[in-house]
């Protein structure tokens, strides 16, 4: 009897599965294929249906990857340095001092920043080896894809700079912050107010320099560029035309009011306010012909609208600990009228084990990186129901929604006076 077949015997097949048909659907649309070079594109472009088979064959592949390697050297390959090279590209811009279509020597290019050669060579060929920049010929550096793209792109490059100067240093601390804080409670005590010296928040240690501020707002550009962040979801996965024409909503914490605006446009009916802390209200524009207005206002303390209709919190609770987060939705107690909503559009994880690898660790990474900066977490759906149970019995949850292709679920709350 012919044995079963292998897992590794099986994930090729489905690599090669998968690959011919991203393979045959690139030829047909006479699309260019994925390169490493300077001039290969930054997005394929492909539809759902064959974006589906990229996703399957990237698991496939990882999975396939680790199973080779062994666990000798799956655990030898989680290196220590590998963001040294990113460093040092971010701390002397050398993205920009590369010939977008050229080369340079490492020499000259050592004499550019004044820096070693050999350090600045050894650092950059261990980039080169995971595929940032490339060296066509010894001695001479030139762009890949990944390297160009730091180059042209502000966002990719705050993006790498807020990573190596900001999330880096407070991962290496985050350790040290449990042996000096056991219960990990407070937004100032962690791996990154250690690694700051500092006593203060992560967003108050941030706006101490507006340069730094500045460089992680357009980190977060970055990162919630592409459809799986795209506000549609939000205006899209949710019925807002239940609220009725002339309905309120208040978006607390909303920033320079993408989202505000983004629902006025879809929602005319609807009158919305942006809550925010002074420094970016003053930051923050009104577009002629939306009503959105903007508000000085700290949504820990209490709320000074009453009676809106539906009060929102678009992924900010998961930057604070939970006695914050229950001090928020406590803020809000004194303005809810009867069969008001609260509405959470953030992260919601899964039980462990359910998502495909790749994406599981993506999902794990970010929730590390809130406790490395500000004892957070990303909830799961009973984490965020306690929350509002802990707030006050009367904050009734009514359900989830996961719109397609959206990181970030909706959950819904309403305010019932009486608890039925």
């Amino acid at each position: 009897m012919a044995s079963a077949q292998s897992r590794i015997a099986e994930l090729a097949t489905t690599v090669a599965q998968h690959t011919r048909r991203i393979d045959s659907y690139l030829a047909e649309k006479d699309l260019p294929y994925p390169s490493f070079d300077a001039g290969g594109p930054v997005d394929l472009g492909l539809p759902p249906e064959i974006e589906e088979s990229r996703t399957i064959v990237l698991e496939a592949s990882q999975e396939l990857n680790d199973l080779l390697q062994g666990p000798r050297d799956l655990l030898f390959n989680h290196q220590h340095n590998l963001l040294a090279y990113l460093k040092l590209i971010s701390r002397f811009d050398l993205a920009s001092k590369v010939p977008i279509t050229g080369e340079i020597t490492f020499v000259d290019l050592a004499a550019t920043v004044g820096v070693d050669r050999a350090a600045l060579t050894s650092i950059l060929r261990l980039g080169i080896a995971h595929r940032i920049f490339r060296e066509p010929r010894p001695g001479f550096i030139a762009h890949s894809a990944a390297s160009r793209l730091i180059a042209e792109d502000t966002r990719v490059a705050s993006w790498v700079g807020a990573n190596v100067d900001d999330m880096w240093p407070a991962a290496e601390k985050v350790v040290d912050a449990l042996v000096k804080w056991p219960l990990a409670e407070e937004p100032n005590q962690t791996g990154f107010a250690l690694a700051n010296g500092t006593d203060q928040s992560f967003y108050a240690e941030l706006e101490k320099n507006p340069d730094r501020a500045r460089r992680f707002g357009g980190a977060m550009s970055f990162f919630t560029t592409g459809d799986e962040y795209s506000l549609r979801h939000l205006t899209d996965g949710y019925d807002w035309g239940s609220i009725g024409s002339g309905g309120t909503v208040v978006d607390l914490g909303g920033s320079h009011g993408d989202a505000a605006f983004a629902l006025a446009r879809k929602y005319p009916g609807l009158h919305l306010i942006v809550q925010e802390l002074p420094q970016v209200v003053a930051n923050s524009k009104e577009e002629f012909g939306l009503d959105v207005k903007f508000m000085v206002h700290d949504f820990f303390e209490e709320q000074p609208v009453h009676g809106a209709d539906a009060y929102l919190f678009r992924w900010t609770l998961h930057n604070w600990p939970d006695k914050y987060c229950i001090k928020a939705l406590r803020a809000l107690i004194p303005a809810l009228k009867a069969g008001a909503r609260v509405l959470i559009a953030d992260f919601v994880m899964p039980p462990p084990g359910v998502l495909p690898n790749l994406l599981d660790r993506k999902l794990r990474a970010m929730d590390l990186t809130m406790l490395e900066i500000g004892n957070s977490k990303e909830r799961a759906l009973d984490e965020w129901i306690s929350l509002f149970a802990q707030a006050d019995s009367r904050f009734i949850f009514k359900g989830m929604r996961q719109p397609p292709g959206s990181r970030l679920a909706i959950l819904e709350v309403t305010w019932e006076l009486e608890n039925k």
